[in-house]
């Protein structure tokens, strides 16, 4: 009877749910949020925004890689042009293109971490007026000739070692290349190297080529004045010259020359004029056979607003620059053959004549030859008794001439110059003139 009484109180529950009205839907403006104060339900999720590309984001951006987008962000140019911008902004701080010399040194140095390769060529032709004695043109050379080219390839490299009194460095190696003709006969009297020429005379065939890799040197620059501070630019340098060229050139066939004897007869023998196994003198040789050193000096002066004269003021010559210095090279002597040290002393003045892109240059060079020497003894054809080799060169040397420097771009520098004698050493060779054409290219 108690179960049967329970069932029924279920099926009564469960009649009176079923028969309930079902619940109204709540009405919209009932339930909506005022503006501005919507809520997300709990429950929901809220869609991914997409994302619209920044305008300081340069073109090209997109589908790069993570690298080159972060190098890129935040600027309009390429990673790489702004460090391209930047090298020429140093550049043209450090070391005006259009304000360093085509010869010649200056006190500029390249800013750190900079490289400079440069390539220079240079020619010169001598003749039988260009072989001097006493200063004068000597007659036994008359027929003799010369052409000469050297070829020189330059790395450059800015550097800073972050020490007190040690900033502003550049190391510099240069690799050079000579190549050397000889041509005609040494016309030597009777009488052996005398003064005049009589009709008993000898033709000495002593002509040959000296061509190869010359001594490659190593300099290191430091500048120690600038302009900023002090009223002239100032550096030094220091260099070693590495026996890395021949010395060994010799004259004819292996050192063995031919003279022509007055009697009509040919002789064939060594030629001895120099050393015993038939070399050339030393200034002809791509080397010096054993190390070498040199030390230089270099002062510039950048024209300044105020420098000039007043009715210079404004024209090219107030941008204009001057350097000048010099340096001396120490050569040894190395298997009796000492080629004499060598003194050098410019002056150079530039100026910019057409905007940021081309300057014109003068230039003196003075170059002062201490006499080489030769161990031994010598008997000129003709002669019955052998002297001390005697020198071959020596005195000094003056040359003057312009230069064009063009610079499309502050990182590269084309240039030309051509340089004229003015005056003729005591003793040898010196060119009439030397053309001297260089380019390089800083990164």
């Amino acid at each position: 009877m108690r179960l049967l009484c329970h069932m029924a109180g279920i099926t009564l529950l469960i009649l009176l749910w079923l028969s309930a009205p079902a619940h109204a839907e709540p009405k919209v403006s009932e339930h909506l949020p005022s503006p501005g104060t919507e809520k997300p339900q709990a429950d929901e999720v809220e869609p991914p925004r997409r994302v619209g590309k920044p305008e300081v984001i340069g073109p090209g951006y997109f589908g790069k890689q993570f690298e080159e987008r972060l190098l890129n962000l935040g600027t309009e140019e390429q990673f790489e042009t702004l460090e391209r911008n930047l090298i020429k902004d140093q550049v043209k701080t450090f070391i005006p293109p259009l304000l360093v010399p085509t010869v010649g040194g200056h006190a500029f140095v390249l800013p750190p971490g900079l490289f400079q390769v440069a390539t220079n060529v240079e020619f010169l032709n001598l003749g039988g007026d260009d072989i001097f004695k006493d200063g004068k043109p000597n007659p036994i050379d008359i027929d003799k000739g010369v052409r000469r080219q050297f070829y020189t390839a330059s790395i450059r490299y800015g550097f800073d070692l972050n020490r007190k009194f040690l900033h502003s460095f550049t190391a510099i190696v240069n690799i050079p290349y000579q190549s050397s003709v000889s041509t005609g006969d040494v016309i030597l009297p009777s009488g052996g190297g005398g003064a005049g020429v009589d009709p008993g005379r000898y033709l000495v065939k002593n002509s040959g080529h000296a061509s190869g890799l010359g001594d490659i040197s190593l300099f290191i620059k430091k500048k120690v004045w600038d302009q900023a501070n002090f009223p002239v630019g100032l550096a030094f340098a220091a260099g070693i010259y590495f026996p890395t060229g021949s010395d060994q050139e010799k004259a004819g066939d292996n050192g063995r020359i031919s003279v022509d004897r007055p009697d009509g007869s040919t002789v064939n023998t060594m030629f001895r004029r120099f050393s015993d196994d038939g070399r050339f003198p030393a200034g002809l040789q791509p080397g010096r056979g054993t190390v070498s050193y040199q030390l230089a000096g270099f002062v510039t002066r950048q024209f300044l607003p105020g420098d000039m004269p007043k009715f210079l003021a404004g024209t090219p010559l107030d941008r204009g620059v001057i350097h000048f210095g010099g340096f001396h090279r120490f050569n040894r002597e190395h298997d009796g053959i000492d080629a004499g040290d060598l003194s050098v002393a410019f002056f150079t003045g530039l100026v910019p004549v057409y905007k940021d892109y081309v300057s014109l240059q003068f230039t003196n060079i003075n170059l002062i030859q201490q006499a080489d020497s030769y161990q031994g003894t010598f008997r000129f054809p003709g002669t019955t008794n052998a002297v001390p080799r005697p020198p071959f060169r020596k005195g000094w040397t003056s040359l003057v001439g312009p230069g064009l420097i063009f610079s499309p771009d502050p990182i590269i520098r084309i240039t030309a110059t051509a340089l004229f004698r003015v005056k003729a050493p005591t003793l040898g060779p010196a060119p009439p003139f030397v053309v001297n054409i260089g380019t390089s290219f800083a990164f």
